[in-house]
């Protein structure tokens, strides 16, 4: 197996890029707010399928994230997912498994945003047929 360091620096990479990807996916969610506000549905339309686009960034990171744990053996594995989950396991004295951990916490903040506005807009949009409907 690679060198830890390693290892964790190829995840932090890929975290970093998804959270780019969601700081992406916040900007379009506004724009996309701001479109509907004016009624704008063919803006809101290629504002939707931007943000698709970067959804599927996102998702590519995570699923390379969930390669390399799949590659890591156990207590490196259980680590790297408190990390992921913005903690800082005490073991870990890496500089790179602080960073995942601070990225992991601003990535947590800004999904929390992301689904805070579409589920405004969902619920606006689609009423009772809303996603986001308890």
């Amino acid at each position: 197996m690679e060198n830890v360091q390693e290892i964790l620096s190829e995840v932090m990479k890929q975290v970093y890029r998804e959270y780019k990807a969601m700081m992406e996916i916040e900007n379009l969610t506004r724009e996309l707010e701001d479109a509907l506000n004016r009624s704008d549905k063919e803006a809101a339309g290629l504002i939707l399928d931007m943000r698709q686009k970067e959804m599927e960034k996102a998702s590519q990171a995570k699923r390379a994230v969930g390669e390399f744990l799949e590659s890591m053996d156990e207590d490196l594995r259980e680590d790297t997912k408190h990390l992921l989950n913005g903690e800082l396991p005490k073991e870990r004295t890496e500089s790179e498994a602080e960073k995942i951990s601070t990225i992991s916490r601003q990535r947590n903040h800004t999904l929390e945003n992301i689904l805070r506005i579409d589920r405004v807009l969902s619920r606006r949009v689609a009423g009772k047929d809303s996603y986001y409907n308890d």
